[in-house]
């Protein structure tokens, strides 16, 4: 059983609550709080003092997934964000994926040499999530045809995804961090470097742990908001890219249009799969562990 509490202002809390109606939890009251909520191994309370309370099984990864972490201005290891003079090469990394109930998981690395740190501004790279699909799809096909085998993509397709979140005791942090580690050794299987980044989604210790020989003198960080990085970010687009493209393929294969994220509109296509094809279509396209899969059943 795990707790997890957080101080929120109300402007955060109410988008809080937004992004878990969206993503299929189940919203009820609580005494002296502004609201309560359930959903895969957590249950959630948001009191009116400002304290949010997450417990259950699932809490670290609930905070993994919605909420960033308290921002002391440092990231791991005491190494402010100012830190990225970029004097020595550095491997980002990035997923896209997780917040999403139908496609793969993917994780992507990148190694960043200081003299690409101009090249990469002037392909517009940054933090994923300020572009279009088009533009994202656009930035990432320059980014790996301009770097080569200094580019690692994981994939782990929905039914794999499905495999190994049992295997992982339905820990989506430890899922991640073996992403984010396999990613780095694909790297360090062609160069030398001696310095990673991430965002960070959970214990360093994670990754660490999950990284085989080439790996372990690595130093590694995790940073909140590290897509602002420019390695982070140029992973954060490799890893959307090939998000996007599986989608699209998965959902011809399935002749169903599969939206992004969670919410009505996959609670509606996935109702609809489950319908035609019952869990078995489900499995092959999409994450089982969401409660968008109890919703499609009921």
């Amino acid at each position: 059983m795990g707790n997890v509490v957080r101080k929120l202002g109300a402007a955060e809390g109410n988008g809080l609550r937004q992004a878990l109606v969206a993503a299929g939890f189940t919203l009820g009251e609580a005494p002296h709080a502004h609201f309560a909520a359930k959903g895969p191994g957590v249950s959630i309370t948001f009191y009116c003092s400002g304290k949010l309370l997450v417990q259950g099984k699932g809490a670290e990864d609930f905070a993994a997934t919605f909420l960033a972490e308290p921002d002391t201005g440092a990231g791991a290891g005491g190494t402010s964000g100012t830190d990225d003079a970029l004097d020595e090469p550095i491997i980002g990394t990035d997923e896209s994926g997780k917040g999403d109930y139908f496609g793969p998981l993917v994780v992507a690395a990148v190694l960043v040499r200081p003299e690409d740190v101009a090249v990469l501004r002037t392909l517009g790279v940054r933090d994923s999530k300020s572009m279009g699909d088009a533009e994202a799809l656009r930035v990432a096909e320059e980014i790996t045809a301009g770097y080569g085998d200094r580019v690692a993509v994981v994939v782990v397709p929905p039914a794999r995804y499905n495999e190994l979140h049992g295997k992982f005791g339905d820990n989506l942090n430890r899922l991640l961090a073996w992403g984010h580690a396999r990613a780095i050794e694909d790297v360090l299987e062609k160069h030398e470097c001696g310095r990673a980044l991430s965002d960070k989604f959970g214990s360093e210790r994670l990754i660490r742990d999950a990284l085989m020989e080439k790996g372990k003198g690595l130093r590694l960080e995790q940073r909140v908001r590290a897509e602002a990085h420019p390695a982070v970010a140029a992973a954060s687009i490799v890893a959307r890219a090939r998000f996007l493209r599986d989608l699209g393929r998965l959902g011809r294969a399935a002749g169903e249009k599969l939206p992004k994220g969670a919410g009505a509109p996959v609670d509606v296509a996935a109702r609809r799969i489950y319908r035609t094809g019952g869990l078995d279509a489900l499995r092959g396209i999409a994450k089982l562990h969401f409660r968008t899969t109890e919703k499609a059943r009921g």
